[in-house]
């Protein structure tokens, strides 16, 4: 009963729902919110009648989007007396708010052993580091014995504050991949954005293996690249911006935010302020701005730009629209 399986999209995810079902009950818990990432929000229903039959709480699922531990729903958060926060890894500390969040794990039952071994055929060097995501981190160790079965020392590091885990890697931090000296780079997991985030922060080859379809490739960045120094050029023409800061209590970037505003207008261009929930691409159409820099998670300007009609930059980016820097450097939150 410790360990429950959940379908989420084809994949199938492990919970321990055990020891929250407990927490409720010894807390005398009477309202639960559930929050859910986007990969498993068909299973949020059968979680919220699990949750109710057994503890008699009543339970409030956030119908929201949610993308990683830094997107804590804190308006949730005041209904309620527990927030329940599926999917992600413990980040966040020290408000309130935060205070009634408990963070449950999901992990991936898919074995990565297969995708590992045809990875091996792309690595070029004998010492590789490895990175996942939480999905994967129980298959770390049996990672590490596949690539040393077949002569490759695989190592995997801590990262900073944001990450708990030994090789675990977000969306917005690659600590861990840039704290290991390494040529190479192996991810473990599925998506793109992981390892092409991996080889643009660490500026080294990575190779990734996907548990669900078996399959090994070499991540190429250029083409990424290609297009956000597009969006630059295209932004250059822009005389009013808007720098965007997220409510976000993981992305809220206040300070970073400033400091583009400061740069923007030392070099001539209309700057506004703008404090955001989401980035919607109505939203920045009303503003009437003709570019719009992103302090909140890289992935919205780097994973979502097609879905907007003006340049999304990040802020390394925009300091190179401006020519404060020269080379591409990833937007890491650390």
């Amino acid at each position: 009963m410790s360990s429950r399986r959940w379908t989420g999209g084809s994949s199938l995810f492990d919970l321990d729902l055990e020891g929250v079902l407990e927490l409720i009950r010894k807390g005398r818990i009477e309202r639960v919110g559930l929050q859910v990432p986007e990969g498993m929000k068909r299973s949020a229903p059968d979680i919220a009648r699990e949750i109710e039959e057994e503890t008699g709480a009543e339970v409030i699922i956030s119908g929201d989007p949610c993308y990683g531990a830094c997107d804590v729903d804190l308006t949730l958060c005041q209904e309620v007396d527990l927030l329940i926060h599926i999917g992600h890894a413990k980040m966040l500390e020290g408000t309130p708010l935060l205070d009634r969040v408990v963070y449950l794990e999901a992990r991936m039952s898919s074995d990565p052993k297969e995708a590992v071994a045809k990875a091996v055929a792309l690595l070029e060097s004998n010492r590789v580091g490895v990175v996942t995501t939480v999905q994967h981190l129980d298959w770390l160790d049996e990672v590490l014995q596949v690539l040393e079965q077949r002569g490759i020392e695989g190592v995997a590091s801590f990262g900073g504050k944001r990450t708990r885990y030994r090789g675990l890697i977000l969306g917005c931090n690659y600590e861990a991949a840039r704290a290991l000296d390494v040529d190479e780079y192996l991810f473990v997991g599925t998506g793109r954005f992981h390892p092409l985030g991996a080889a643009l922060a660490t500026k080294r080859r990575v190779v990734a293996a996907d548990p669900l379809t078996h399959r090994a490739s070499v991540i190429d960045p250029q083409p990424l690249l290609r297009r956000r120094f597009g969006a630059i050029a295209r932004a250059a023409d822009a005389e009013r911006m808007a720098v965007l800061v997220s409510k976000k209590p993981g992305q809220e970037r206040m300070n970073l935010a400033r400091k583009m505003m400061a740069l923007g207008k030392k070099m001539g261009k209309d700057m506004y302020l703008v404090y955001v929930e989401n980035v919607e691409p109505d939203m920045l159409i009303n503003l009437g701005v003709g570019a719009a820099v992103s302090t909140a998670c890289p992935r919205v300007a780097l994973d979502d730009a097609a879905r907007y009609n003006i340049p999304l930059l990040t802020p390394p980016e925009f300091e190179i629209l401006l020519g404060c820097r020269d080379d591409y450097v990833f937007d890491e939150i650390v």
